[in-house]
């Protein structure tokens, strides 16, 4: 009896031991971090470039992981060899960040710092993410600028900086940096002549300092180089001044554009009063090279007696200021000529509003099969003290040597041997 007693306990305790088993949970199956070799990405709270008076400042950014990991990930960061500003002094940064297991981001923050010494404006540039992290199969890193200008009570901190207005490749399908796009200037002006500016490698600070002469300046951006593919700008302009202004920004889209790189490319953005060491700021906007139309009269003849609608349009490049579309309806609606090759018809304006068009080619037409080539000089007058300006231009049209318009005249097709345009800007 005994003996089957001690064998039932047997059995009942290994029924037990199945059943604590058969529940039991080794947690095996719930982790869902895998080892794997996932990317890293860097975001940031703040635009790559910035443009700063020195004072107590954060920026933060974050690192991410595009998977979770089983174990930690360690991301560096790392100071630049071009940087001119000293760590520790004028600011900080972690030289590593972690993001902890099971986590896929981290944050933190590049701190600047205020002191008081008088320096010349500094850089700090820093890496995030160095490429030298383990487990990633590729650090998307993020290179950060700070032009740290020096705290000075009355000076004005003015940074530029821009962006792309679309993505551009090189010949290899590689991105192209929106520094290596192109290198801009910040020109501080009176609105005639450049007083002052910064040309750097990359985004441009400037301070006008709180003794310059009290008066009206104008902050201008231009193009030092650019590569070689039309893109548009897109400009930030940022004011600080210490005790008074923060971080004031203006941003202007399509500002410039790379199809021509030379001093006429430039485009006018702010209006600076300066009385003492206060600022009053207007926006201005104005590109140089732009393209106008204008609408009103080009000629007057037997035809139409009120004159044919005109088609001209005013734009500037690298050789100066043009036209197109002179003479345009006339030469196809009574002369029956079609124009197939229209060149730019340069002009020049002079201090008192004459306007002198040189002679030069103006278009090639076709009739009957033939091709001809014309060209255009004349005079005019510019007019801007009304509300919109006008443009009064009497010219004279040689095809070859044979004179136009003094023989439309001499039919009766026209009250003068020119043809007068009357237009003013739309």
């Amino acid at each position: 009896m005994k003996n089957n007693i001690y064998k039932i306990a047997l059995v009942l305790s290994a029924f037990v031991l199945a059943l604590a088993c058969e529940n039991s949970d080794d947690l095996t199956g719930d982790s869902v971090a895998k080892p794997s070799s996932p990317a890293l990405s860097v975001s940031l709270d703040f635009a790559n470039s910035q443009s700063l008076i020195e004072t107590e400042a954060d920026y933060a950014f974050t690192v991410s992981l595009s998977q979770p990991q089983i174990t930690a990930v360690v991301v560096y960061l790392e100071l630049q060899p071009s940087s001119t500003a000293t760590e520790g002094d004028d600011f900080s940064f972690p030289h590593s960040v972690r993001i902890p297991a099971g986590a896929t981001s981290v944050s933190d923050v590049i701190t600047i710092h205020t002191d008081d010494l008088i320096e010349e404006t500094e850089t700090a540039s820093i890496k995030i993410g160095t490429g030298f992290e383990s487990n990633v199969t590729a650090t998307n890193s993020e290179t950060v600028t700070f032009s740290i200008m020096n705290y000075t009570d009355g000076d004005l901190a003015v940074g530029l900086d821009w962006a792309l207005g679309t993505t551009i490749t090189d010949n290899f399908g590689n991105e192209i940096g929106v520094y290596d796009a192109g290198d801009l200037r910040l020109l501080l002006t009176d609105g005639t002549n450049v007083l002052d500016g910064a040309d750097g490698g990359a985004a441009e600070s400037y301070v006008l300092s709180g003794a310059a002469p009290d008066g009206v300046y104008y902050i201008v951006s231009d193009f030092y180089d650019a590569y070689d593919v039309p893109v548009d700008f897109d400009l930030t302009l940022t004011f600080d001044q210490a005790g008074t202004i923060n971080g004031q920004t203006h941003f202007f889209p399509a500002a410039l554009n790379s199809a021509a790189i030379c001093g006429g490319n430039y485009v006018t953005l702010a209006k600076i009063t300066k009385t003492g060491t206060s600022y009053a700021f207007e926006e201005v906007g104005e590109r140089n090279f732009v393209k106008n139309a204008w609408a009103g009269i080009d000629t007057y003849d037997f035809y139409a007696p009120a004159g044919w609608d005109s088609k001209i349009v005013s734009n500037v490049d690298c050789d100066g200021t043009y036209l197109l579309g002179l003479n345009a309806e006339w030469m196809y609606e009574v002369w029956g000529e079609v124009i197939e090759e229209e060149s730019n018809v340069y002009y020049t304006i002079d201090s008192s509003g004459v306007i002198t068009i040189p002679s030069q080619y103006l278009f090639t037409t076709s009739y009957n099969g033939g091709l001809y080539p014309y060209d255009v000089s004349g005079t005019g007058t510019y007019d801007d003290s009304g509300d919109t300006p006008v443009i009064h231009l009497e010219y004279v049209l040689d095809q070859e040597g044979f004179d136009v318009g003094a023989y439309w005249q001499s039919v009766g097709g026209m009250a003068t041997p020119f043809y007068v345009a009357d237009i003013f800007l739309e």
